[in-house]
């Protein structure tokens, strides 16, 4: 479970880069046909997104740098134009997730998903821990939400399909399957719970609506889907 906020060493990178320059030493790689000053930009820390599109336009420009038939230069200055586009596009995304933060910020913030607790159980808890004030003139206000969510046994009708294995499964590896599938289940209820409780703030909704605990909602066949942890909406997740 990743976090949902920037972090501060993504955000320093990001108000680091003027993306006029960054334009600039794109199009002066194309030329070049390598990263030149485009390296000293510290695009590797404004984000895994940004970092990609960097590491896919260098081996593009090197593919072009190596063709040798009209056809494959062709080819090949195609897929790197494309490649420092996305680049751009990629910065461009975060430039204005930075600026979306930095508003939101002035009035509420959530925090990151906290640490996986020790031996997950069917039974899940998730805190949710915030902050929110109605102006910019008010004092902050603390607070949090626990999320409730009983996992239900997953019935693997995929494993109708398949051949009987000659073996029974260890009573080790079932014990693994069982953890690893309880692990997804709770990196997914973080997501939900936390998007769930920062898109309640963008709407504009007050913190102090926000309950104490909230016990999600399933969907279709007992299990988690996009509405589940959305506390403010009394419809059942399945028909949302």
């Amino acid at each position: 479970m990743g976090p949902i906020n920037l972090s501060d060493r993504e955000k320093q990178a990001i108000g680091a880069i003027n993306s006029g320059e960054l334009h600039d030493l794109v199009d002066e790689a194309m030329r070049s046909e390598h990263l030149g000053k485009l390296s000293s930009l510290p695009l590797y820390d404004c984000g895994e997104y940004v970092a990609t599109k960097l590491r896919y336009f260098d081996r593009a420009l090197a593919a072009h740098r190596i063709a040798k038939s009209a056809k494959k230069r062709e080819e090949t200055l195609y897929s790197a134009h494309k490649a420092g586009s996305d680049l751009t596009f990629a910065f461009g995304q975060m430039e204005q997730r930075l600026e979306v933060e930095e508003r939101e910020g002035q009035l509420f913030f959530v925090c990151d998903p906290t640490i996986l607790p020790f031996g997950l159980t069917q039974n899940m808890q998730m805190r949710v821990s915030y902050r929110w004030r109605r102006t910019t003139e008010d004092a902050w206000t603390s607070g949090s939400i626990i999320f409730k969510y009983k996992v239900q046994p997953r019935f693997d009708y995929d494993a109708l399909a398949q051949p009987k294995p000659k073996r029974k499964p260890s009573a080790r590896k079932l014990a693994e399957d069982r953890e690893n599938d309880l692990l997804r289940e709770w990196e997914h209820l973080g997501l939900l719970a936390h998007w769930s409780v920062r898109d309640y703030f963008k709407a504009g909704h007050d913190g102090a609506g926000i309950p104490g605990q909230f016990e999600v909602r399933l969907g279709d066949g007992d299990r988690l889907n996009n509405f589940s942890a959305d506390f403010w909406d009394a419809r059942p997740a399945s028909e949302v």
